[in-house]
């Protein structure tokens, strides 16, 4: 999904590079900086609509089996340093296929393997919405659902590992509404468009929106003080061509919405350092096999 090379050394993992494809999807919301909680128990109220802890971490998911019809928010946390990834998704296929083939896209050896990999990974699931999480800086997911089986796939942004599943049953009717945004945020076939035209609130919910009619994420990396959208072009043209870039302007771990099958929208609020942000997809392309990215999907803004 997120790809977030550090330094210097232009080989980013595998599994930072290629996972995008169908393996997130997109609805976050209210992420207050904190310890991770116990899963499972319904805490207060955001928005009026139920919340449910759920902590993830390299090779786990604590979270409830079952959940209400109707809009439901979870509250997303780990401890796994280097960040974790949580998308809900309902499938069309076993889970095992499933977690199969998105190992075996993590895992392509070149990007055309790659390309053809995330289209199967495509066709098999619908994606709803989750959590990128950081250690200390929780995320609260709300996505409406209809009754039905869904999956959690959990993944560790640094492991080219199987992914691992929780199941997710909804049933009967639950109570309350969703959510009101700060900030919309919209996945365009040209780019990210954002209501605050450079500027999104740091703290606050956010609403996805994909309209770009192909599979695609929202995240926020933080960057350095000062950066200019001319370094991060520069930045992102090198990863696309395969050289050392000239800088690194991204100093930090990501959080924001996993991928979104198109059509779909969610509801994401962070509590995040005020500053400059790429928002950025690094869903792989299903015609190039690159992090969408490297071909120009991102967008510098300022978080205040």
């Amino acid at each position: 999904m997120t790809s977030l090379p550090l330094s210097t050394d232009t080989g980013l993992s595998r599994r930072r590079m290629l996972l995008g494809a169908g393996l997130t999807a997109g609805a976050l919301l209210g992420a207050l900086p904190g310890a991770s909680r116990a899963a499972a128990a319904p805490a207060a109220r955001a928005g009026k609509a139920s919340v449910y802890d759920v902590v993830v971490a390299a090779g786990s998911v604590t979270a409830p089996a079952k959940v209400p019809a109707g809009p439901v928010s979870f509250r997303v946390s780990t401890p796994t340093e280097g960040g974790m990834g949580l998308p809900l998704v309902q499938l069309r296929v076993p889970i095992d296929k499933y977690l199969d083939d998105l190992t075996a896209m993590t895992n392509a050896p070149t990007p055309a393997e790659a390309a053809a990999a995330a289209a199967v990974v495509e066709s098999e699931s619908v994606n709803l919405g989750g959590a990128a999480v950081q250690p200390g800086v929780d995320a609260v997911f709300t996505q409406i659902l209809w009754p039905g089986t869904y999956y959690f796939i959990a993944y560790d942004f640094d492991s080219s590992e199987r992914p691992v599943a929780h199941r997710l049953t909804v049933e009967g009717v639950g109570n309350g509404e969703p959510p009101v945004p700060v900030d919309v945020i919209r996945h365009t076939p040209s780019g990210f468009w954002v209501s605050g035209g450079g500027q999104l609130h740091a703290n606050g919910t956010h609403l996805f929106i994909n309209d770009s009619g192909v599979l695609n994420e929202a995240v926020l990396l933080p960057v350095r003080p000062g950066t200019t959208a001319a370094e991060v072009d520069a930045f992102f043209a090198a990863l696309r061509d395969g050289i050392t870039p000239p800088s690194y302007p991204i100093i930090g771990g990501a959080a924001g919405s996993p991928p979104l099958s198109p059509g779909r929208s969610a509801r994401v609020g962070l509590a995040l350092r005020p500053g400059g942000y790429v928002l950025s997809s690094w869903i792989t392309s299903t015609t190039t096999g690159r992090p969408r990215a490297f071909d120009g999907f991102y967008k510098l803004v300022t978080l205040t």
